[in-house]
C-alpha cells in the first residue's frame, strides 16, 4: 500500500479499535516552521504515526524520531513488513510499532504499544501552533501587546518562555483539537486590541 493509503486504513482501524474519532486526526503536522512533518496525529491523544511505506527508506527516521520525541506524548512507527528488522534497533523502547497490512482491508499488526514520552522541548511544542493561534493564545494570556509584527520563530520562544511545559502542552493540545475539527475561525477583534 502506498502512504496515502495506509493513512486511510489506519485511520479506520484507529477509529474502530480507540476512543477516538477520525475528525481529531491531522495529516502531515508541521514541526520546527515545516522544517520535519509528521505523517498522521492523533490529536487528542498527541500520539505520532510515522508511515513507512513498502517503496519508503528509514534513512531520515532517526532525525525525524528525535524531532517527534519533542513534542508528542507517545510515537508508534507504522512500517511495512519489510523494514521492521531493520527499523527495531533504531527506535528507543518507548516507541510503538504496527506493522501494514498488504491490503487497505486487512489488518494492522501491532508489535508493541507505544508508552509515555516524558521529554518535551517547550520551542519546539509551541512550533506546532500557526501564526493565528499563537497569537489567539498570547492574546487570551494577555501578553499578545507588541508580539503582532514579531516573526513567528519569535513569538513561539515567547510562548515557551512564558508558559509552563503543561500548560503549553495543554494550550497547543487543544488548539490542534480545535483544527481537526475544522474550529479555525478567530474572532477579530482580538488583532484590533492596542499592540
Amino acid at each position: 500500500m502506498r502512504e496515502t493509503e495506509i493513512k486511510r486504513a489506519l485511520t479506520t482501524h484507529l477509529g474502530s479499535t480507540q476512543a477516538c474519532m477520525a475528525n481529531l486526526f491531522l495529516e502531515e503536522l508541521e514541526l520546527n516552521g515545516g522544517e520535519v512533518r509528521a505523517d498522521l496525529v492523533d490529536v487528542h491523544e498527541m500520539h505520532c504515526y510515522e508511515i513507512k511505506s513498502e517503496t519508503d527508506s528509514l534513512r531520515r527516521l532517526i532525525g525525524q524520531g528525535s524531532r517527534y520525541a519533542r513534542v508528542f506524548d507517545r510515537i508508534t512507527l507504522v512500517t511495512a513488513e519489510r523494514h521492521l528488522k531493520k527499523a527495531l534497533p533504531l527506535l528507543p523502547l518507548w516507541w510503538g510499532i504496527m506493522v501494514v497490512p498488504g491490503t487497505e482491508e486487512g489488518a494492522f499488526k501491532m508489535i508493541r504499544a507505544a508508552k509515555p514520552n516524558k521529554r518535551h522541548e517547550p520551542q519546539v511544542l509551541a512550533s506546532l501552533l500557526k501564526r493565528d493561534e499563537a497569537l489567539r493564545l498570547l492574546g487570551e494570556l494577555g501578553l499578545v501587546r507588541g508580539w503582532k509584527s514579531k516573526s513567528l520563530y519569535l513569538i513561539h520562544a515567547h510562548l515557551a518562555d512564558m508558559l509552563s511545559v503543561e500548560e503549553l502542552r495543554t494550550q497547543v493540545r487543544s488548539y490542534l483539537i480545535r483544527r481537526a475539527e475544522g474550529i479555525e475561525h478567530f474572532e477579530p477583534d482580538l488583532f484590533n486590541t492596542v499592540l
